[in-house]
């Protein structure tokens, strides 16, 4: 479950809203349970549970109210993004102004993060703000749904040099199969080339450093998809939905990926790099 803070009209309210439908939803989703470390995680799955990590995609929230951070900790969140892509007190998305990068405020946040052992996630930042991230953090990072900018030249894929900066730091990219961000072309929009995001980014940085973050966006109406699109559907072809999961695999099996990589890509990675920032 990935907690999203990031609506730019009125984020307090949205964020209290989120934050009351999440205790109440929990109370009633008997199959469920919010765990807080990889410990919680492996015993909710021996009690039969789907065990859930929240994060926050977005902490235009908080403004400058650090306590914020503490509380929504408190309430189980691991992992959390300085911005979407929008400009707020923190840092610059790449909707921004490129020249803009962390701010003071944003630098104090990541510190207070790695304080309360949470995750640092760079997918939405601009690359200033990448970079200045970078040169604070001491510990691993994720960029949890973004693909190579080499192949498809969407905002928030990664370039070479961000991918190696992620592979040097321990860190790990989550795989991102919305569209666009597999490719500019319409026609290439599809399974096929959806794996060779991951081919290209293996080569570059390891299966080690390789997750999935596929950013499933089927639900959205051409209405909805309007807010992040010009196009009427968000999905690559061949792989529309979490049901297409398989399909992926078997994909990577004929690239010539060994069972035990696209296992560490499917689940091993994440659990790594959770383990090694939430203790």
């Amino acid at each position: 479950m990935f907690v999203s803070f990031w609506r730019k009209s009125y984020p307090n309210n949205r964020a209290d809203q989120i934050i009351c439908a999440i205790n109440y939803e929990m109370r009633e989703a008997e199959g469920f349970r919010i765990v807080r470390n990889i410990t919680e995680a492996n015993k909710a799955k021996e009690d039969g549970k789907i065990y859930v990590f929240i994060g926050l995609e977005g902490l235009s929230y908080i403004g400058k109210d650090f306590g914020k951070i503490e509380r929504l900790h408190e309430l189980g969140a691991v992992h959390g993004m300085l911005t979407w892509n929008e400009e707020n007190e923190l840092a610059t998305g790449v909707a921004g102004n490129p020249s803009l990068g962390i701010t003071k405020y944003g630098k104090k946040a990541i510190k207070l993060m790695e304080e309360l052992n949470m995750l640092v996630n760079v997918s939405h930042l601009n690359e200033k703000s990448f970079w200045d991230v970078m040169n604070i953090v001491t510990r691993p990072i994720v960029a949890s749904h973004s693909n190579a900018k080499r192949l498809s030249d969407a905002a928030r894929n990664l370039t070479d040099e961000q991918l190696i900066a992620i592979k040097e730091i321990n860190g790990l990219v989550g795989i991102n199969s919305f569209n666009l961000f597999v490719s500019q072309d319409e026609s290439k929009q599809d399974l096929t080339h959806l794996v060779k995001h991951i081919i290209y980014i293996a080569e570059k940085i390891g299966t080690q450093h390789i997750g999935f973050g596929f950013d499933f966006f089927e639900f959205l109406d051409p209405q909805g998809m309007s807010s992040y699109s010009n196009q009427d559907t968000s999905y690559t072809k061949g792989f529309e939905d979490a049901s297409k999961i398989p399909n992926l695999l078997m994909e990577l099996r004929k690239a010539g990926f060994s069972h035990y990589e696209i296992m560490d890509m499917a689940k091993r990675n994440w659990h790594r790099i959770l383990h090694e920032i939430l203790g």
